[in-house]
């Protein structure tokens, strides 16, 4: 046992360490009571592991191991594990997306837990300074020098080490950390005196009883306390028997204390006590002068020793409990058996005592009982059968029974099975998309079982390959005792909730969009409002896009006003601009009364639950209703005031400035009664109006909701987020900050942001980038979910088809279609507006046969990329209020590509329809141009000796043309629709035959002709059609 202890010791510590080395840190380290050899030192650094107590830390590691935390299992089971267990049924993009969400969960977990390891490191850093300059303020306010202070290092053994005197003592200027290092410092001037050693006890090492170092036998002192040597000058001691067995002796103690003392040390944090053998052997060790007592154990951390005696005290007191808790627990088991036997004695005492629970116990004994007949006499071999026919009943009873016990038995696992599966609920993280052979190999089933249970749950028309998503994957992993665990969407970026009680937020402009139907006079009232002229920059003089600025009323207060295009491309923007407004102004002609866009323009509004101002324009013009406007707008639900309603309706006229005051008397009132306010504080949330490129880079119009925009700040919109470098207003003017409803210019996107996009501020710039990620990956998400819902579809029709084979169904022949044809189109817009409004309007050109398909919509001029891009794909080119450059003008040229540039909507889709038209099939009509009859049938011999029928016709109508195509009718049906391939006038071949004249006609490979048959001669009329 002893030997096995010192091979552990070796092989834990190392024997490498030098004896200097051992002295030197021997003031903050135990050693070894006793080693065998002068060459052997224990390494006092590796004693730490074992003789210290385990850390309660969690950045510290766990002693006798190579790093901090023990090697952990997957942490959703062995299926999310390495490669090789992974599951084969999962496709590469299925892959990719699991282990991307794996690895984003583990990175949060690693982050969480590192930040945890820091906050514990700081706070023990805290503790041990706290600690470390109480005592030092306790001492210094009692006065004490360091030898009357109490020794906390070496507690247990009762002493403390010497001061050397190479190091004088400082009364300041040093604190105790500086003192206890200086006065722990060997004396390197130490000179050995072999004169004053007796010879027998030269060459026998021996143990400094205060500090426990191994020194050498030529030192009459410690070298490192300086504590004299024991027993230095006693006579030597005569040792019974031969040299030989008082060697083994000395070894074999040496090698027992030093086990003993291994064991010991290692078992000291949970001993219960020492044994009585132990004991008896420390004591006569003790009695030699050769046992100091158990070396101290201390925390390195803290730089405090924990005492043995408390470790060992709490351990009893451990045991006490437990002891305690065990005579209760019988106790309580012996009470229970005395009710149970007073109970049994007072039912033997008393038979007719009984409780509820005994009617249970008689109504199944009347159950078990079996019906018996009254008894009459009988034969003997009545009661013969009668007896067997009791013992067969009893037979029945008995197999009842045991049939009872059996489906008890088989209930009761189920339960304990059930209850046991609840308890073990295993987490499973899924994808966005599995399919069902791969979930079930996931969940252990075979995918036979797996399919047949999810028929039972409902699930039709189900298949291996069927793809499923995340929800329903779920559903049904939880069937089979397993947790979903889903992506929660933490990654994004989300606008904080509005307060409850806004009323003491700042006031904030009102935002009032200008909605109406093209040319009913929106722009000009604006014009009028901020003394400007809009409309005669507008190409067409209608609006492109979506203007926001702020205008400065004669009362003094500011308002935000929009302005969107009332044409009927720009359905998007208008939806935009009823989303993001506060008031809407709708305008209607006096003159022209509510037309589609003013409907369209209601329904928006309507929908995002806006007030609405009527403004009725052109007032100033003759022939003006204003009561049939309002007529017209109570038939689609606004209701003005005139007519019982809580619309203000307000005549007014760009030109003349006529209403105008009252329209900005009831824009003021109205907001005054909403109570527009917003938090100036906080992060910014917005609204992204357009967005656009220019000579600056990527620009985008933007309308502050709630927060104050500065420059410098973190801002994400959509899937692109910028620093915002420069601010302007609508004036081109620079400002510093933009507060809640105000419109602002804002440039320094990485990406040009998509109009209508919801802008939220972010922390920091790696978060901006995170959030765009994550919004990206969850864009490829959607989008594979359409593909996996056309998948699906895909092969749910494969398998009927499949299914109808099999029924031996009729498949008629599948005819090849050669469907619409594809015209290409590459958009290029000024905003992004513009772009968007463009694309909806060019996809919607088309019919059954040719439409419009646009390969790219972008801001910004034209590249030579579209140029090659346009050329590869036989494709045009379409500009909306963006110049060409000369240079890709002749580019294009020389590729043939053609440049669509226009500034007006309805051009440019009528440019569009007459591209579509010129794919288009023609219209083709037949036009009758000679009329013949067949009179006779005679034969021919041609070149070859072969001979063929030829038609004697006469010429009724028109003229009978060779070149042209003819059909030949017998009564009202056609049985002959081809070319002419020879026409004699006798033996003369002519070209043409007209009225009233006879010839003969041979048809292309057909002379099937009879007597009194009808001859047509028709040529084919081609139209041009349009859309």
């Amino acid at each position: 046992m002893h030997r096995r202890a010192a091979l552990e010791l070796s092989r834990r510590h190392g024997v490498e360490w030098s004896c200097a080395t051992a002295r030197r840190n021997a003031a903050f380290t135990p050693v070894v009571g006793l080693v065998p050899r002068r060459h052997f030192r224990i390494s006092p650094l590796r004693l730490d592991s074992s003789d210290s107590p385990p850390s309660n830390s969690p950045g510290e590691p766990v002693a006798g191991t190579s790093s901090g935390s023990a090697p952990t299992g997957p942490k959703f089971g062995n299926r999310w594990g390495s490669k090789a267990q992974r599951p084969l049924g999962l496709s590469p993009a299925e892959q990719a997306i699991r282990d991307s969400l794996v690895a984003k969960r583990q990175q949060e977990e690693q982050r969480q837990q590192q930040q945890l390891q820091r906050q514990e490191q700081d706070r023990l850093r805290k503790e041990r300074q706290q600690q470390s300059q109480q005592r030092w303020k306790e001492g210094r306010s009692q006065g004490r020098t360091e030898e009357q202070w109490p020794s906390t290092r070496w507690r247990e053994t009762g002493f403390k080490p010497r001061q050397s005197d190479a190091f004088p003592r400082r009364r300041s200027g040093l604190n105790s950390e500086d003192k206890e290092s200086l006065s722990l410092q060997p004396d390197r001037s130490l000179e050995v005196n072999v004169n004053k050693v007796p010879k027998h006890k030269r060459s026998t090492g021996w143990t400094c009883p205060d500090c426990q170092t191994r020194c050498y036998g030529q030192h009459t002192v410690c070298p490192h306390c300086k504590a004299p040597r024991p027993n230095l000058h006693e006579g030597p001691q005569r040792h019974r028997g031969s040299p030989r067995h008082r060697h083994a002796d000395e070894e074999a103690t040496k090698i027992r204390k030093l086990g003993q003392s291994i064991l010991s040390d290692k078992d000291s944090g949970n001993a219960e006590g020492l044994g009585s053998r132990e004991t008896a052997f420390r004591g006569y060790m003790a009695s030699q002068g050769q046992f100091a007592g158990p070396r101290p154990v201390f925390d390195s951390n803290v730089d405090k020793e924990i005492s043995v005696q408390e470790a060992r005290e709490a351990r009893k007191k451990e045991i006490e409990a437990r002891k305690e808790e065990r005579e209760a627990k019988k106790e309580e088991r012996k009470a229970q058996q005395q009710a149970e036997e007073d109970k049994q004695e007072k039912k033997a005492s008393d038979p007719w005592t009984w409780d509820p629970s005994s009617l249970k116990n008689i109504k199944v004994r009347e159950d078990d009982v079996p019906e018996t007949k009254p008894k009459r006499k009988a034969s003997r071999k009545q009661r013969e059968s009668g007896r067997d026919e009791e013992d067969l009943f009893d037979e029945d009873e008995e197999s009842q029974r045991r049939r009872r016990r059996e489906e008890k038995k088989r209930l009761k696992k189920e339960k304990a099975r059930k209850k046991e599966m609840q308890a073990n609920v295993s987490p499973l993280y899924l994808p966005e998309f599995i399919s069902v052979s791969s979930l079930a190999d996931v969940i252990g089933v075979r995918p036979a079982q797996f399919v047949k249970r999810m028929e039972d749950m409902g699930f039709d028309d189900v298949t291996y390959d069927h793809v499923l998503d995340a929800e329903t994957a779920g559903l049904i992993a939880s069937e089979y005792n397993y947790e979903p665990i889903f992506d929660s969407g933490e990654g994004d970026l989300t606008a904080a909730p509005e307060p409850e009680d806004k009323s003491s937020l700042p006031v904030r402009p009102p935002v009032v969009t200008i909605m109406g139907h093209v040319d009913h006079g929106k722009t000009t009232i604006l014009d009028w409002l901020r003394k400007s002229s809009i409309v005669a920059t507008e190409h067409g003089g209608i609006t492109q896009h979506i203007g926001a600025f702020s205008v400065a009323m004669p009362s003094g207060k500011t308002i935000t006003f929009l302005d969107t295009p009332g044409h009927a491309a720009f359905l998007d923007m208008r939806r935009r601009g009823a989303d993001v407004t506060d008031i809407v102004v709708l305008v209607v002609a006096g003159d022209d009364s509510v037309k589609p866009q003013t409907i369209e323009a209601i329904k928006h509004a309507a929908s995002a639950n806006v007030p609405i101002i009527v403004a009725m324009s052109k007032m100033d013009k003759e022939g003006v209703n204003p009561d049939r406007v309002k007529q017209d707008l109570s038939m689609h639900g606004v209701h003005v005031e005139d007519f019982g309603g809580d619309v203000q309706a307000i005549g007014v006229s760009g030109k003349t400035g006529q209403g105008m005051l009252e329209l900005e008397e009831a824009i003021i009132t109205l907001s005054e009664v909403l109570d527009h306010r917003a938090d100036p504080q906080g992060n910014v949330e917005g609204w992204v109006i357009e967005g656009t490129t220019k000579s600056y880079g990527r620009v985008a119009t933007v309308l502050v909701r709630r927060g104050t925009l500065r420059t410098g700040d973190i801002i994400v919109a959509g899937t692109t987020w910028a620093r915002v470098r420069t601010l302007r207003n609508e004036a081109g003017q620079t400002i510093p900050e933009a507060t809640p409803g105000m419109p602002v210019e804002v440039d320094g996107w990485r990406e040009q942001p998509a109009a209508g996009t919801e802008l939220l501020q972010a922390d920091d710039e790696q978060h901006a980038k995170s959030v765009v990620d994550y919004r990206l990956e969850r864009a490829e998400t959607q989008k594979l979910s359409e593909d996996m819902t056309a998948i699906n579809e895909a092969r749910r029709e494969k398998l009927e088809k499949r299914r109808q084979e099999v029924a031996g169904a009729d498949q008629a022949e599948e005819t090849v279609q050669s469907g619409p044809k594809p015209v290409q189109f590459i958009i290029k817009a000024d905003v992004g507006g513009s772009a968007e409004a463009v694309l909806n309007s060019v996809t919607a050109v088309g019919n059954n046969e040719v439409y419009a398909n646009v390969l790219r919509s972008e801001v910004g001029p034209i590249s030579e990329f579209d140029i090659e891009h346009a050329a590869t794909a036989n494709g045009h080119i379409i500009t909306f209020n963006m110049p060409v450059d000369p240079v890709i003008s002749r580019m294009a040229e020389k590729r043939g590509v053609n440049i669509m540039n226009h500034n007006v909507i309805y051009k440019l889709i009528d440019d569009v329809k007459s591209i579509l038209s010129e794919q288009l099939a023609p219209n083709v009509s037949q036009r009758v141009t000679g009329e013949a009859e067949i009179g006779q049938i005679f034969e021919i011999t041609v070149k070859g000796r072969n001979k063929t029928a030829i038609a004697g016709c006469k010429v009724r109508n028109g003229m009978i043309n060779r070149a042209k195509k003819v059909r030949v009718i017998r009564g009202n049906e056609t049985i002959y629709d081809g070319s002419i391939t020879s026409l004699k006038n006798v033996k003369k071949d002519v070209t043409e035959m007209r009225k009233d004249t006879e010839c003969g006609i041979g048809f292309d490979g057909w002379t099937d002709f009879a007597v009194g048959d009808h001859i047509q001669c028709y040529e084919e009329v081609f139209e041009k059609r349009y859309l």
